[in-house]
């Protein structure tokens, strides 16, 4: 007899089995995680001191000028869609400031294991409030594979503001199968 869809997607989405001790997964997920933050971190200080230069009002590649033909010419909610970013709020020195300390925050809040999940969250978004903004400055492979395993890892993260290891909440077979792709995918590409 076939299994049912409802019982593929729990096994799918559900955590290990104790049977297939899940239980080693979660300090190689606490390192991961915390090396993620770390990659987080050293994405957003190096902002610091470029983004200005870069996307600011009086950069290279001014932003705001960017999301203004990208609304002139994706009308309506299409240009969201184009370019996901924070920086349709305002694209100035202060908002670019913002974003940046923000993800920067954020990055060292993964790193400490605080809140991990919505810490991740404020990374992916910052990130991607940049990389969709910066037009020729963000086109490299490293940039889309961050953002990549930043969205699988919300996935992957334990719940709660100081999880620990998260024993409670082992990852699931799909978050730790996506992993795994992304790591072939980075090592074959």
């Amino acid at each position: 007899m076939l299994p049912s869809i409802e019982h593929a997607t729990e096994w799918l989405l559900g955590p290990e089995a104790p049977a297939e001790t899940p239980r080693t997964h979660l300090l190689p997920r606490w390192i991961f995680l915390r090396a993620l933050g770390v990659i987080y971190f050293s994405a957003f200080y190096s902002l610091i001191f470029q983004i200005k230069g870069l996307i600011g009002p009086r950069g290279i590649l001014p932003a705001a000028a960017y999301l203004s033909d990208v609304a002139n010419y994706y009308p309506g909610l299409q240009c969201f869609w184009f370019a996901p970013t924070l920086f349709w709020f305002g694209a100035g020195n202060h908002a670019l400031m913002l974003i940046t300390w923000l993800g920067l925050i954020a990055s060292v809040a993964v790193i400490l294991n605080l809140w991990p999940r919505a810490a991740l969250a404020v990374c992916l978004i910052c990130f991607l409030s940049f990389v969709a903004a910066a037009q020729d400055f963000s086109g490299y492979q490293s940039d889309g594979m961050l953002l990549e395993a930043g969205f699988i890892s919300l996935f992957f993260a334990p719940p709660g503001f100081r999880p620990g290891l998260g024993a409670t909440h082992a990852p699931s077979r799909l978050s730790l199968f996506l992993l795994r792709w992304e790591w072939f995918h980075i090592y074959f590409e």
